[in-house]
């Protein structure tokens, strides 16, 4: 049947995949080229695309070799413009890829400090460029904790990861005698806790529903059905299925920094529509794929191109 071979054509064809990034780089035309910051987000998102394929083989989430989770983040971040030139933004979901990379690696690791360690300083350090990015620390504890290698040790040394940081910008204040150097570095409450009222267009609300519509049948797959995976496989994908509804409850708590929260929910997304979609053998499932690009992609165009 034709809509198998489409469905074949997403999942491993790379000329397929390359089409893609032509579609995203044609939404981004409206842009302003001469900007180094569309210039520096457009590569950033590219990147965090491959390194979800990265990430992918590493762990073997999807037993199978697929370009979707590449596929689907270009997709859902190159559909809306208010992700043109966040490079920041960018490049802290980027930080947030690598995080998830050691979080991965501490599963059922008890001896996992080094991870933590880590993890603890890219937040801090990414922190300086959004300082939402701290609020990360509960979630990366929670996974932790998922993967059973939550104790004492890992605490300490997220907390370390902290004191690190300041204790080395403390110590270069002090050399430079300028206080005001170490305490414009402190995160200010403000900053951090805040809620606005979302807004979005229209658009933006029928985007969000067409996920959530798709994404509650991954969810379904993931939690009711019983699917044939590791235990490993099942662990990452509700880790990152949950995380992205606490990421996503965020985007609307401050919709002022909507890109911020929603590129990096897009990452556990992506990963899970990816799982979802491409080890399917139902045809309904592979149209439901189907009518999900289609309309990200019509979205898209008129998000970019209507008047």
């Amino acid at each position: 049947m034709k809509i198998n071979n489409i469905h074949k054509s997403l999942v491993s064809n790379w000329a397929v995949f390359i089409a893609c990034v032509f579609v995203f780089l044609i939404f981004r035309l409206q842009g302003d080229w001469s900007n180094p910051n569309f210039w520096a987000i457009t590569l950033i998102q590219i990147g965090i695309a491959l390194f979800l394929l990265q990430l992918n083989n590493i762990f073997s989430i999807i037993r199978r070799r697929t370009l979707l989770p590449a596929l689907f983040y270009l997709l859902l971040a190159g559909c809306n413009p208010v992700f043109n030139l966040d490079w920041k933004s960018g490049l802290v979901a980027l930080l947030m890829m690598v995080n998830y990379l050691f979080l991965f690696h501490a599963y059922q690791k008890p001896d996992s400090q080094l991870n933590a360690l880590n993890i603890s300083l890219i937040l801090v350090l990414g922190s300086f460029l959004r300082p939402q990015l701290l609020l990360f620390f509960p979630i990366f504890w929670f996974g932790f904790y998922w993967f059973r290698s939550f104790n004492l040790r890992v605490f300490l040394a997220s907390l370390i990861g902290i004191v690190a940081v300041y204790l080395i910008i403390f110590a270069w204040s002090i050399y430079q005698d300028d206080w005001r150097m170490f305490l414009s570095y402190l995160p200010e409450p403000e900053e951090i806790f805040f809620a606005y009222k979302p807004n979005l267009s229209n658009y933006e609300w029928i985007n969000l529903g067409i996920i959530l519509f798709v994404y509650i049948f991954a969810g379904y797959n993931l939690y009711v059905s019983d699917i044939s995976e590791r235990i490993r496989t099942v662990s990452f994908l509700k880790y990152m299925y949950v995380s992205s509804f606490l990421v996503f409850f965020m985007a609307f708590a401050q919709s002022e920094y909507r890109s911020f929260w929603e590129l990096i929910a897009y990452i556990s997304i992506a990963m899970v529509l990816a799982h979802y979609f491409t080890l399917t053998n139902k045809l309904s499932i592979k149209i439901l794929m189907l009518i999900f690009i289609l309309g990200q992609l019509i979205l898209g165009f008129l998000q970019h191109f209507s008047a």
